[in-house]
C-alpha cells in the first residue's frame, strides 16, 4: 500500500453522511427524519453511523429509502 493513499471509511456520522450526499446536515437529517434517506445504525451510546455502502446504493438508484 501507498503512503499516499488514503482509507475511505465505511462508516460516516451526520455530517460527513450529509457532505457524501452533497448536501446540508440540516437537509440531510430531515430527509433521514421523513424515512426518506438511509437511515442510521447505533453502534453504541452517542454513537451513530450510516453506511456508505447503503448511501451509493441510495444515491445510485435514486430511491427514497
Amino acid at each position: 500500500m501507498k503512503s499516499e493513499e488514503q482509507i475511505q471509511p465505511r462508516a460516516l456520522r451526520a455530517t460527513g453522511a450529509a457532505a457524501y450526499c452533497g448536501m446540508s446536515r440540516s437537509t440531510y437529517l430531515k430527509l433521514v427524519s421523513e424515512k426518506k434517506a438511509p437511515q442510521p445504525r447505533r453502534l453504541g451510546p452517542g454513537v451513530v453511523i450510516w453506511d456508505r455502502v447503503e448511501l451509493d446504493q441510495w444515491i445510485e438508484t435514486g430511491e427514497r429509502a
